[in-house]
């Protein structure tokens, strides 16, 4: 769950959210893996508190647009891993934001990460990668423009500072707990996500 309150802040409102991005330890939702077939992912405890540490800078983003960056852990943004998962807390002013929020549109967590080790197995077919170490590039903010269970990922090649690198993307949606304005309210539509969770089902994957 996610705690999404707004606060007034000298003559600027801010939305602060407070919730995981990531629950380690647990299998993912199927994951296309551009082949054709699917793999389930695992993220290993202390992942993340790694990366957090080795990271210079995490951002904070909206839909995962780098020209909409709304802070980082140098700012308003903190990050820390515990026994749960990838915990966030961001104070967060920005107009379009705090609209969403007001709105009821912000519908989950989602990150960017690149250079994952990992390790591979495999159970009754489906491959499990469970990845040990990443670099953590930013957290996002995921509105009702874009479905966090779609299916939970997208892989793609961007220009890095070492040249092209492969930039992954994992989502997380979530049941937030709207603080200080219940009556307002916004679009509810959900996805239709019958089809993704017989598969889940299927391959003994967790919903």
């Amino acid at each position: 769950r996610a705690r999404i309150e707004i606060r007034a802040g000298g003559d600027k409102e801010k939305v602060i959210i407070d919730g995981y991005v990531n629950v380690v330890d647990r299998d993912s939702r199927p994951i296309p893996d551009r082949k054709g077939g699917y793999f389930i992912e695992r993220i290993a405890p202390g992942t993340f508190r790694r990366a957090i540490n080795k990271a210079d800078e995490v951002k904070v983003l909206l839909n995962h647009k780098w020209d909409k960056v709304l802070g980082g852990t140098k700012s308003n943004l903190t990050l820390r891993e515990d026994v749960v998962g990838l915990r966030a807390h961001a104070e967060i002013n920005d107009p379009e934001v705090v609209k969403k929020a007001k709105e009821k549109r912000l519908r989950g967590w989602s990150f960017g990460f690149t250079n994952p080790i990992e390790e591979r197995a495999d159970r009754n077919g489906m491959p499990i990668r469970t990845i040990t170490e990443l670099v953590l590039k930013e957290v996002s903010l995921i509105d009702d423009t874009m479905r966090p269970w779609y299916p939970s990922t997208t892989v793609e090649t961007r220009a890095g500072e070492k040249g092209e690198e492969t930039f992954e993307i994992r989502a997380e949606e979530f049941e937030a707990d709207y603080v200080g304005f219940e009556n307002k309210k916004g679009p509810e539509k959900k996805p239709d996500n019958s089809k993704l969770k017989n598969m889940i089902k299927k391959y003994g994957g967790n919903i």
